[in-house]
């Protein structure tokens, strides 16, 4: 028993396998022990018998090879994979009767268990005598006789396919897995700003509704201010004083105006068309406009054709596309340090379009951006200065109406936005 118990301390546990290469520490133990007893034969017989049933009954392929690599024990499991009997087996190298060479393998863990003495293990693909690929696992257990030589190796393989499978697939399932958690991440994100930008038009809108009840409210004093400027006018002699009343006048006049453009503007849209005369509808916008670009000390450049014809719109939809274009222009160009903007319109008679032409020379659309630029929410502007909606309302209304509206970038000196209407029949 000491020597069987010295056998097993020189096993050292690899996986779960510790308790298969025990069973067969002890065949290996009885055989040796077998060429020093004098005992009745039968008595050993026995024991490798029971052990040998023992070892058979392991689905795990267990072979035992000395120095030379030659087999000198398999399970009926090891056998089966070579396709062999196991008695044709014994005495002949593993390496030839398992593998097929003529060489030991490369990489072979059996010798490296021999030239260490401690036990190896490795993983690798290989190709069954039925032609299927394999996942197996290698281990190989030194077995020290006298003064620590390792006398023999005890190999056991184990077909790891169907779990290296499942542990591929897991891990697929676990990337898809991720996969999808950073999409609904982003999902969220995105509605999240959705939220905020729906928020914020919400407030646009309010605020939209607040200034039209507001222009309502001062066009009634403005009005009678604008009354009495014409009675002091009729009243008044001294030249002087009465140039301080015109100024008055003309001061109220202009805000009337602005006031009444932005009534028309706020005014809710019946979705009619009418002919119309298209740059009416750009001054009117330009009119409300006038004080901001006049603060950001921007220029305005306006040609228009005389000749174009009128067109069939909905005057006030066509405004909203109008105003959304020159705030673009506006907050494109360096705060403070002004710039242009150009407004051009021209009939193009072979195409039976009009055009309408809006450019800037402030810092363009970066190249990256300018594919969406008319999808909704998208938004270069920071938080609270612009909602996304406005570019892609304004592709909408052109839609409907039969016309067009594209971009022409020019790489950091400026955007150029051209607007093609139909030539209009009667409506």
């Amino acid at each position: 028993m000491a020597r069987e118990k010295k056998l097993q301390q020189q096993f050292i546990y690899c996986g779960n396998t510790e308790a298969y290469a025990i069973l067969t520490l002890l065949l290996l133990h009885n055989r040796i022990i077998a060429r020093n007893l004098t005992c009745r034969g039968n008595t050993m017989d026995v024991s490798e018998r029971f052990l040998q049933t023992a070892l058979d009954g392991i689905h795990d392929c267990i072979n035992i090879v000395d120095k030379n690599f030659r087999i000198i024990f398999v399970n009926e499991a090891a056998s089966k994979r070579a396709g062999k009997n196991w008695r044709s087996l014994l005495g002949n190298t593993c390496y030839a009767q398992l593998w097929g060479k003529n060489t030991p393998c490369e990489n072979c863990v059996t010798r490296m268990a021999f030239e260490t003495g401690k036990p190896q293990q490795t993983i690798k693909w290989e190709i069954s005598n039925d032609g299927k690929k394999h996942f197996m696992e290698h281990f190989a257990f030194p077995i020290a006789e006298k003064e620590g030589v390792v006398e023999y190796t005890v190999e056991i393989f184990r077909d790891i396919t169907e779990r290296k499978l499942l542990e591929e697939e897991r891990e697929q399932q676990r990337l898809e897995l991720g996969k999808r958690i950073r999409e609904l991440r982003h999902a969220y994100e995105e509605l999240k700003s959705l939220q905020n930008q729906l928020l914020q038009a919400e407030k646009m809108a309010s605020i939209g509704l607040l200034a039209s009840s507001l222009a309502h409210e001062l066009d009634t004093p403005l009005a009678t201010i604008s009354g009495y400027c014409e009675l002091l006018t009729e009243e008044i002699q001294t030249d002087h004083l009465l140039e301080r009343v015109k100024t008055i006048s003309e001061q109220v006049i202009k805000c009337q105006k602005t006031i009444r453009s932005l009534l028309d503007f706020s005014r809710k849209s019946n979705g009619e068309r009418k002919l119309c005369n298209i740059h009416p509808l750009i001054n009117s916008i330009l009119s409300l406009v006038e004080h901001r670009l006049i603060i950001h000390k921007i220029k305005l450049h306006t040609l228009f054709d005389k000749q174009i014809p009128l067109v069939c719109v909905d005057g006030n939809q066509i405004q909203q596309v109008i105003l959304n274009l020159v705030n673009n222009a506006v907050d494109a160009l360096p705060q403070g340090q002004g710039g242009d903007i150009f407004i051009k319109t021209k009939v193009n008679r072979e195409a039976k379009f009009v055009e309408l032409i809006f450019e800037d020379n402030g810092i363009g659309i970066p190249r990256e951006n300018q594919k969406h630029i008319f999808s909704p929410f998208f938004t270069t502007k920071g938080p609270g200065k612009g909602t996304g909606l406005g570019l892609s309302i304004c592709k909408n209304i052109i839609s409907t109406h039969g016309g067009t509206i594209t971009l022409e970038n020019r790489d950091g000196k400026g955007t150029k936005f051209v607007i093609s209407l139909p030539l209009s029949e009667t409506p």
